[in-house]
């Protein structure tokens, strides 16, 4: 387990590249990825309105502004999941359920309410799938807002998280919707908390894009 306290997305995906590539465990998912990882990383950023990206981060600022927006507004791309879907849009019983509005009413109705969340794994559509070779089921499974002292904190839960191209943009993704919560209520946006049970990184998916951005850690993979 690790638990860190960084002011930004920036300075804690920096931070843990090297952690999981120093430190990390090597393990073969059930699809036959090399991936090394580190279980139960906790992030508290404590200025989530520091937003910079690392010049570290392979994919970049399009790659940022895509995922929030698809989180925001949805995405035209076909899967079996999305999480705008899933959010704003739960299907069950051949409904809809929109689980941000829900948050918001319930915050509204009782500020210090801790009842405030969000899943994403609908087990009658999800276990199917992840029965399937690679099918793409949630990586984000969980999100809960607490209002106190006059501040929205959020806590979010990856079953599974890539480090090194997904992170970055998952977190200031999150944050942008958490921001969108907190001015719907009206308060102040506190604190972001990311939470993965498996925090890794693919090296040998993704080798050559360690060696391009964090030369320093191939010490540590060959």
């Amino acid at each position: 387990m690790l638990a860190i306290r960084k002011p930004s997305v920036r300075a804690s995906y920096e931070y843990l590249v090297k952690e999981v590539l120093e430190k990390g465990e090597d393990m073969v998912t059930e699809d036959g990825d090399l991936c090394r990882e580190i279980r139960n990383v906790v992030v508290e950023i404590t200025n989530p309105k520091l937003k910079s990206i690392s010049p570290k981060y392979p994919l970049g600022r399009n790659a940022v502004e895509q995922y929030t927006k698809n989180l925001l507004y949805g995405s035209e791309n076909k899967f079996s999941y999305d999480y705008h879907s899933r959010l704003f849009k739960y299907p069950v019983n051949g409904t809809q359920i929109d689980q941000i509005g829900y948050i918001l009413e319930k915050l509204r109705e009782e500020r210090n309410s801790r009842r405030a969340l969000a899943i994403t794994w609908q087990p009658l559509i999800d276990i199917e799938v992840s029965k399937r070779k690679r099918g793409s089921v949630p990586c984000l499974q969980y999100i809960q807002f607490l209002i106190r002292d006059k501040k929205l904190h959020q806590t979010v839960l990856f079953r599974s998280n890539d480090l090194l191209l997904a992170y970055h943009a998952n977190a200031l993704g999150l944050i942008a919707l958490g921001e969108m919560v907190a001015e719907s209520l009206g308060v102040e946006y506190g604190s972001y908390t990311h939470h993965s049970v498996s925090m890794h990184i693919y090296i040998e998916r993704d080798y050559d894009y360690i060696a391009k951005y964090f030369p320093e850690c191939l010490q540590y993979i060959r």
